[in-house]
């Protein structure tokens, strides 16, 4: 039994000492507990909060920014939600006007005449450090640049607004309103 013991004993004490000298090189992404982008973390930031007005609150032609909602509608509809960023921050209102629910629109979901969220500051490249309070909601316009990624979109102040301010804007730009359902607050004879 002392025969087998000792050379055993040693087999084990290599191995030992082998696992403690391996060396393994690691790289940036062993030590990421998940792959994520910067604009998959922009979107996921985006799709999770809600915006609310601070800007002309009771108009089409509102400003919005980012905010939280802090409880549903009461009977007459009025939901209560804190500012999380822009000139607001830490504020909270009551308002019936709040965006509940966006994602990142694609080339396929837009349609001339949909109503669409627009990040005003246009930014080139999207990432947690991309401004997110200044949006606006704009009609699409035009679709002719779309293999480009333009998108030409108008602005309408009342429903008597029929020639409206078009701006072009990049696709990354646009997002969809999934809820509330909004329309064009024009009448079309």
């Amino acid at each position: 039994m002392k025969k087998f013991f000792l050379p055993f004993t040693l087999v084990c004490a290599a191995a030992l000492l082998a696992g403690c000298f391996n060396k393994k090189t690691e790289t940036l992404e062993d030590e990421v507990p998940y792959r994520r982008s910067a604009q998959k973390s922009y979107e996921n930031k985006m799709t999770y909060a809600v915006f609310l007005p601070f800007l002309y609150e009771d108009g089409f032609y509102s400003y919005y920014a980012l905010g939280k909602k802090v409880s549903g509608p009461d009977d007459k509809g009025y939901y209560t939600a804190r500012f999380t960023n822009g000139p607001k921050t830490g504020e909270e209102i009551k308002t019936k006007n709040i965006l509940l629910k966006v994602r990142p629109a694609s080339a396929g979901d837009l349609k001339k005449g949909m109503v669409v969220l627009v990040n005003h500051w246009d930014p080139r490249s999207r990432d947690d450090n991309t401004p997110v309070d200044l949006w606006r909601k704009g009609i699409v316009y035009n679709l002719e640049k779309l293999s480009d990624g333009l998108v030409m979109v108008e602005f309408p102040n009342d429903r008597n607004d029929f020639m409206a301010t078009k701006e072009t804007y990049g696709l990354g730009n646009i997002w969809l309103i999934l809820e509330p359902v909004q329309k064009d607050p024009r009448i079309f004879l």
